[in-house]
């Protein structure tokens, strides 16, 4: 691992960053990058995990290339001293906690919302509700509404009129489209609320719970 255009007291400067951002230098890596300034071999310190990088392009000026920055996926600036550059690349380590402690709200949205979908593949029948399922329905969505006002503590407002819609429509949409139509207001209600990943699997699986001789359980538990 050769450190490029830096000094040894330099990328001990930027060592201790690490640390003081409360992040482990072992969680990052030396490589070369190709200069965006000078187009000659340079150093790019990596946060392994992520693949984030700042590059020191420091042939003639301080160039520097980062990613993730403060508000855009890729930034780049030069300086006159080295000082400035190290104070960028402080606020390049924040970003990358950041980045790297923020939750995956999609990602957990979307991992929720494919394992009901498994319960509306081809092989599920759109056949109209019984009588009998009808009523379940009504009870199961009784059960949401007071999980998501009693767990999650969520406006009653934020919630009513979509698991209202739920029941209204399961007296005119087959089975199948029932259950796209329960994705769409889960969905609605995770992303209003802003509930965390956690949080939103539990609703998931709650829901698959009571709602269980509708939805295909075993999936959700996988």
């Amino acid at each position: 691992m050769e450190i490029r255009l830096l000094l040894r007291s330099q990328a001990n400067q930027v060592f201790e960053a690490i640390k003081s951002a409360g992040l482990q230098a072992t969680d990052f890596d030396w490589r070369d990058a190709m200069g965006h300034a000078s187009i000659t071999r340079v150093s790019r310190l990596v946060h392994k995990a992520s693949g984030y990088y700042f590059i020191f392009d420091n042939v003639g000026q301080f160039c520097s290339k980062w990613e993730p920055g403060q508000q855009t996926l890729v930034d780049s600036w030069y300086w006159d001293d080295w000082e400035s550059q190290l104070d960028c690349c402080r606020s390049w380590l924040s970003y990358v906690r950041r980045e790297t402690e923020s939750p995956d709200l999609w990602g957990a949205i979307s991992k929720e919302a494919q394992l009901l979908e498994s319960a509306a593949s081809a092989d599920t029948s759109n056949a109209p509700f019984t009588t009998e399922e009808k009523a379940y329905i009504v009870q199961g969505v009784n059960e949401i509404k007071q999980y998501l006002l009693t767990a999650h503590k969520l406006d009653p407002e934020l919630i009513e009129s979509r698991l209202n819609y739920l029941v209204e429509s399961s007296e005119r949409v087959g089975r199948k489209d029932w259950i796209n139509l329960l994705i769409s207001v889960l969905v609605g209600i995770v992303i209003n609320a802003a509930l965390p990943p956690e949080a939103t699997r539990e609703l998931f699986r709650f829901v698959g719970t009571v709602l269980r001789h509708i939805i295909n359980m075993p999936l959700l538990l996988a």
